[in-house]
Formats: C-alpha cells, structure tokens, sequence
C-alpha cells in the first residue's frame, strides 16, 4: 500500500511541476579546483539562491567568478569530501534548518522523465517538488535526484531504500556522518538505511552531469584513489562489496545489500488507506 500511495503521488507531482516555485531549505554547492559557474548557472538562470563552499585557498578564485555573498570559506584545507559534507550538515544546523540540500558542482542540467524522453525543467520547479516528497512523512533520511544515464531503465516513480547521490536533501536530524577514504554517498545512504531511516530516489526528476574526466577539479580520479574509497566500502561492509576492473578502470560491483532493508516510508499523521494527496501541494 506505501508504495502504491508513493508511486500515486511521484506521479500527481510530476504532472504539477510547473506549480512548484518555492524552495525552503539551503542549497549548498560542493566546489573544489572548479571556479566556474557550471551548477550554480543553473540555478542563476532561474533566480534560485545558493551557497558555494570552497577551500581556503583557492577563495580568491571563486571570489573572481561568484558574489562573496554567496560563498562559504571552509575552515580548513584538503581535507576531503567527508569532511565538506559535514561541515556543511554542521553549518545548516546551526543555522536552524531540518533539512539542507548538497549539490555537485558539475550538473549541467535538470531534467524530467516524461513520455519516454528527458525533458529540461526548471530547477525551481524540480527542487520545490522535491522537498514536497519528504513532507507526508518523518522518516525520510535522505533524498535524491537520478541521473539522466539511468532515467530510460526506471520503471517506477520513486525506488525506496537506494542509493542517492550528486543532488540530494539531507535530514538535519538523523545522526550519521560521512566517513573518509570511502564511497562517501554509497556509504552514507547505508549509513541512513541502517538506522532505520528511508532513502527516496526520485526517478523522473534527472540531473545532466559534466563527466569527471572532461573538467579539472573534485574528486581524484586515479585508480589509486578509487581503489582506496573501494576498499572502504569493503571495510565498513564486510561482505557487501566486490571490487573489479572495467574497461581500466577500478570499479565497485553492484551489491545486493540494499535488498536487507525493508523498511518503509512512514508518516504519524499519514492515513494510507485513502486520504487525498491534495494537502501536501503547494
């Protein structure tokens, strides 16, 4: 029935997009090596604020290309993401918020998955319905945005219980954190998983990414590193991970761990057998 109800309500949201203009929690774009508007253009582009979070060093840089204003100095240097990643959880908690959203700073585009193509939307829209999905309950520990590579081979509206990446909303209150030298967004949605709260992957809303190897900046991309962050997952998850080679490259099997978590969606005020959706639209 949850899943019935969740499948009912991607699809009310998708056909509504357009009706979806207002975004409550911070958006933090993650930026290392990249002084370029690439993520925050599109964000720009449609008048949506934003904070871009930079080393301390290369400040200067980023002050050349966006507003001092919208800019976030961390504390300290090289550090690596799991370190960013708390430090902005850090910094939208003190600041009050629930919720925050983390973006890469390499999305070159927001999309949805309509009638069997990927269709540019707005990120105001796409945002706004986004953080309209975790209002019907209150244990949604992290949401995300699918990739367009992966958008023709999604069947439903929302997988529950995924991995989530590049583009997500992060709940302020489940205590977990990113851990170094490891797939850091594989790692931190089982990290959710595990304690108890849910992961929302949202299949139709999309995000266009730059590819890694096409633009300096972010995370290393050497075997050596990848090899590192794979040895990680196997160490936190004994069992769960396979290491391989593709094509050169060092790469994580997929697993089947996400299959041991069965839990759903729920909300205290949410009666699944029949009330109207309309209360939770804008």
């Amino acid at each position: 029935m949850v899943n019935e109800w969740l499948e009912q309500f991607g699809k009310e949201q998708l056909e509504n997009i357009d009706n979806y203009e207002l975004i409550k929690y911070p958006i933090y774009i993650l930026s290392k090596g990249r002084p370029k508007k690439i993520t925050a253009k599109c964000l720009d582009d449609v008048g949506v604020p934003y904070c871009v979070v930079v080393e301390e060093h290369e400040y200067d840089q980023y002050k050349e290309v966006f507003n001092e204003g919208s800019l976030l100095k961390l504390p300290k240097k090289n550090q690596g993401i799991a370190y960013v990643r708390n430090f902005i959880k850090e910094h939208s908690i003190k600041c009050g918020w629930d919720y925050h959203w983390q973006l890469d700073d390499n999305i070159l585009d927001f999309r949805i998955r309509k009638d069997n193509k990927n269709v540019k939307q707005s990120p105001l829209n796409l945002l706004s319905a986004s953080e309209n999905f975790i209002k019907p309950f209150n244990n949604i520990g992290i949401l995300g945005l699918c990739h367009v590579a992966f958008a023709f081979a999604k069947n439903y509206y929302v997988d529950i219980n995924k991995q989530v990446y590049s583009c997500v909303l992060v709940n302020n209150n489940v205590d977990v954190q990113w851990r170094p030298d490891v797939v850091e967004d594989t790692d931190y949605s089982l990290q959710v998983l595990n304690a108890q709260y849910c992961t929302l992957l949202l299949n139709k809303f999309l995000i266009g990414k730059e590819k890694t190897s096409t633009n300096s900046g972010g995370n290393e991309n050497t075997d050596e590193f990848r090899m590192k962050r794979s040895l990680g997952l196997q160490k936190h998850w004994p069992g769960a991970f396979k290491i391989t080679e593709q094509y050169g490259r060092i790469k994580v099997q997929p697993s089947r761990i996400w299959q041991k978590f069965v839990h759903l969606p729920k909300g205290s005020d949410l009666d699944l057998n029949g009330e109207s959706l309309d209360k939770f639209f804008n």
